[in-house]
């Protein structure tokens, strides 16, 4: 389509006088008003699919042309023009220079670009020749003065600034792929410096599962029985598509889970709180493809249990919708037993009314529930540069416990009333418990990002919120007989409500000023919130203090600034630093007193630095130094657990945080895209690290038994350093990735009274996954992990698990609480192996049967030393527990969808085409 303006003919008016006058010197010599005028060229189009010929809508176009930069006195390539394709697959890029200095012609570079396609690059300029030709003939058809045709000549110049391209046929991103395929998958796992990219839609084992199982699978991740996460021995920080989140991870279904991203050491640009053990993100599955697209799952394991999810991805236009969900009821079962021997030698030094005991408890759980989870929301592409994002989640989970202890007690100093004077009574205890736990959390987040047309110069604001309540009820009987056969029950009951709040607010900007340096900046505000309710009766009698209410706030502001910069090709370096100040109060009231924490206005700074060496090519050197915190959290300061009514955690409002200084050196090999190795070096060290510390000892004559009190403490400062080695190789069908990770750790509490916490302690941790492709649709795929003996982590794992009762989380025996900052954990291993079957040409259908703890090896065992504030031992107690050995599932998936960008229009295949302009095809 033609079009003719004042300004085309002001434009060819210059045109012709520019061809018949003199050259003019210099590259700047023209007018404004001559720079305006020339700006009269037009290029246009529509963008259509090779194959189909349907048109492709919401394209980007982009041109780029070296122009003069009056700055650098170079020439530099810039951005001219550019725009999305319209709802018709047109575009049209107007008012572009015709020439540039010297009045040579531009040469534009156009590239267009869609999800599923091929980039589009054609090289496009404006004949000047021709247009001497034309404005030649123009200026003779004026001589002839011929007024009947006062355009005469005219429309020949307005073909050469007026191209249109014709339709331009973009091909399907998938031919591309089938043609590299025979080099093999990309790997499961992405290795970089400063972070690792595992993609689960490779894990086997993890299929029909939650992010428990995913981790459980990735190298430097460990998940221990309890649900507990820790990366390189430490509790990392749990994000949820890049903030923090309340979900824990067996809330979050696998399936519906594109990525996880471990990064070992944050920058100042994270929170300060989520570095000192390493941030592991969840990356949850966001398609954004043209058309519709997803996948229905379902699944059964070996006690009957099902479970059913889906994916669901619509686009059209501008929107683009996407939903998922996941049910999943569960059943585990959970075998354990405990003997604590109590230390005769320090009699003297105990309590007056203390008994020292022996103890040998066995447990039996069995857990019943389900969990179901829902995601939605939708992508609102407002232009090519500016894309607002709404997401809503919904949590729900129903558990029930039934649990069997075992109690064998042997009093081995009796004193006072009971048990009687002059003996030495066994007893026997049986505890038999019904727990149930109910959650619901619901979610939102509000996302705008914002693209400058300076390359990777952006703008992104996040508002997340979420609440969450939780019931639960546990109904104790307590039978106990003694030697002498007198037998007492006892019945008790806990109740427990509570709700919580979290919202998080953040804005980031990213500035590449120079080709060589870049500044990055953002803040972030967070404010929390937790209301709890406990009731502990015991023969129908309340508890006065077991029985509380607590409430808890917090508030952290923080604000960062990074800037980084290029020294020639080798060498690159990042100094960033990170201001936060928190805010936080709270109380605990039982039947009797009420103790309030003191309003806290704490304010840290937190500096970085990151330094990058190129060996070669493909080889990396970085060091990199970083500043945490780690700050008491609700249950340390307030809550006064007695869930365990044998040991009782107390809150302590008086602790500190921790500052955390850690150092780490990193050197990647990249020998080809499916083989490298990465080896890490690392140091932390954590000052005023919280500790738990055993209290007391009180006989508890209501309860008729011994109750050990623990709270937590700040002891001196902890260490860990270690080297960590990961290697990912492909040898044809086979993927192999391995990890070891050696470290040793250690808790400096003199002032706590604790003896030998400064001793090294070196462990290891080793992890191998292998992945191998059979023909006809089969993968094979076996993960395997051992943790050798090591330090019990001072600040227990991240991540953690709902439902539970007894010593797994409840009543019974002290699963969870360690009364010492002295102890280890036994050695363990567990194999994990899957296989998959998948079907039909494109393998829309699969179906998974997968086994965990092929073995029955997982065994989680502890030994600690319990001492009392004044460094006198009261006892040594060893634990041992096993769940779910040899569990195993089946799941099926099956993937839909087409690629369709008229999806809600009426078909229509015809369309408009324009002259061949040399590089558009027709």
């Amino acid at each position: 389509m033609k079009r003719l303006s004042i300004v085309n003919v002001l434009a060819l008016f210059l045109v012709s006088l520019t061809v018949n006058a003199q050259m003019m010197g210099g590259m700047g010599g023209g007018s404004g008003a001559m720079k305006s005028q020339m700006n009269s060229g037009h290029f246009y189009g529509k963008v259509i699919d090779s194959a189909t010929g349907s048109v492709i809508p919401f394209a980007a176009v982009q041109l780029t042309a070296p122009m003069w930069d009056s700055a650098s006195q170079t020439m530099k390539v810039k951005i001219i023009a550019g725009q999305l394709t319209t709802d018709n697959g047109e575009f049209s890029l107007e008012k572009l220079p015709v020439m540039g200095p010297m009045f040579s012609p531009v040469q534009y570079t156009l590239q267009i670009s869609s999800i599923g396609y091929n980039m589009y690059t054609r090289t496009l300029t404006f004949d000047i020749s021709k247009m001497a030709k034309a404005a030649k003939k123009m200026k003779a058809a004026q001589s002839n003065a011929d007024m009947s045709n006062p355009t005469a000549g005219l429309e020949g110049v307005i073909d050469i600034v007026d191209k249109d391209l014709g339709n331009i046929k973009m091909s399907s991103s998938s031919q591309q792929l089938k043609a590299v395929t025979v080099s093999g998958d990309p790997p499961q796992e992405e290795i970089k410096l400063d972070k690792r990219i595992f993609d689960v839609g490779k894990s086997l084992t993890s299929a029909g599962g939650t992010a428990e199982d995913v981790l459980k699978t990735i190298p430097a991740v460990n998940v221990d029985i309890d649900g507990n996460v820790t990366l390189r021995n430490s509790s990392p920080q749990i994000y949820v598509d890049g903030v923090p989140s309340t979900l824990t991870i067996d809330q979050i279904p696998a399936d519906g889970i594109d990525k996880i991203e471990v990064i070992t050491n944050p920058s100042a640009k994270y929170d300060a709180s989520a570095g000192s053990g390493g941030i592991i993100n969840i990356v949850m599955k966001h398609n954004r493809s043209m058309g519709y697209s997803g996948d229905a799952r379902g699944g059964i394991d070996e006690y009957g249990k099902l479970s059913a999810g889906g994916d669901i991805n619509l686009r059209q236009n501008k929107m683009n919708f996407f939903a998922n969900v996941f049910y999943k009821a569960m059943e585990h079962k959970m075998y354990g037993s405990e003997t604590k021997m109590a230390d005769t030698a320090t009699s003297a030094s105990r309590a007056a009314d203390a008994i020292p005991t022996n103890t040998w408890q066995h447990d039996t759980n069995t857990m019943n529930g389900y969990f179901a989870f829902a995601r939605g929301g939708f992508d609102y592409f407002i232009d090519n540069r500016n894309t607002l994002t709404v997401t809503g989640t919904y949590g729900t989970g129903h558990f029930n416990s039934l649990d069997l202890l075992h109690t064998t007690t042997d009093s081995l100093e009796p004193k006072g009333k009971y048990p009687v004077a002059g003996t030495s009574p066994m007893s026997w205890t049986y505890e038999n418990s019904n727990s149930n736990r109910i959650f619901n959390n619901v979610g939102g987040s509000l996302l705008f990002k914002h693209l400058f047309p300076k390359d990777e110069e952006n703008i992104t604001a996040n508002i997340t919120a979420n609440e969450g309540s939780t019931t639960g009820t546990g109904n104790y009987d307590i039978t106990t007989s003694n030697i002498n056969g007198v037998m007492f029950t006892i019945p008790e009951v806990q109740q427990s409500n509570g709700s919580s709040s979290y919202y998080v607010g953040k804005v980031d900007f990213t500035d590449p000023v120079t080709t060589k340096s870049k500044i990055e900046s953002g803040v972030m505000a967070t404010v929390n919130g937790v209301n709890s309710v406990n009731t502990i009766l015991a023969d129908n009698f309340e508890l006065g203090k077991e029985s509380n209410t607590t409430t808890y706030n917090s508030e952290i502001y923080a604000a960062y600034f990074s800037y980084s910069h290029d020294f020639g090709a080798k060498l690159s370096t990042q100094a960033a630093a990170r201001v936060e100040q928190s805010f936080y109060s709270g109380q605990v009231v039982d039947t009797t007193t009420t103790l309030k924490l003191a309003p806290q206005n704490l304010l840290y700074f937190f500096p970085s630095a990151f330094a990058t060496y190129h060996l070669t090519d493909n080889a990396d050197l970085q060091f990199s130094y970083t500043t945490h915190i780690t700050r008491p959290n609700f249950s340390q300061l307030v809550v006064n657990n007695y869930s365990n009514s044998e040991n009782v955690q107390i809150g302590n409002p008086n602790l500190k945080p921790a500052y955390q200084n850690s150092f780490e050196l990193n050197l990647i090999k990249n020998f080809d895209k499916r083989n490298n190795i990465l080896i890490s070096a690392y140091y932390k060290i954590t000052y005023n690290i919280i500790a738990t510390q055993l209290d007391s000892e009180v006989n508890n004559e209501q309860l008729r038994q011994v109750q050990y009190f623990s709270t937590y403490e700040n002891a001196n400062y902890a260490y860990s350093e270690g080297l960590e080695l990961t290697s990912q190789n492909s040898f044809g069908s086979l993927d192999v990735t391995g990890n070891i990770n050696l470290f040793e750790s250690g808790i400096n509490a003199t002032n706590l009274n604790i003896p030998d916490t400064a001793k090294k302690f070196l462990s290891y941790f080793a992890k191998l996954n292998l992945s191998y492709k059979f023909p006809k649709g089969f993968s094979l795929q076996l993960n395997g992990n051992y943790m050798s003996k090591a330090e019990v982590a001072p600040g227990g794992g991240g991540g953690g698990r709902w439902g539970g009762g007894g010593m797994m989380g409840g009543g019974g025996m002290g699963g969870g609480i360690t009364p010492s900052a002295s102890g280890y954990i036994d050695p363990n291993y567990s194999v994990d192996v899957a296989l998959k079957k998948e079907f039909f040409k494109n393998s829309k259908l699969s179906l998974t049967f997968n086994i965990k703890d092929v073995f029955g090896t997982s065994v989680s065992g502890t030994n600690v030393l319990a001492a009392n504030p004044v460094g006198v031992p009261l006892y040594y107690e060893t634990t041992s527990r096993r769940r779910d050995p040899r569990f195993y599932q089946l799941t099926f998936s099956y993937k839909f969808g087409q690629t369709d960008f008229t999806l809600f229009k009426r078909k229509n295949n015809a369309v408009d085409t324009g002259p061949d302009m040399g590089g558009g095809e027709q």
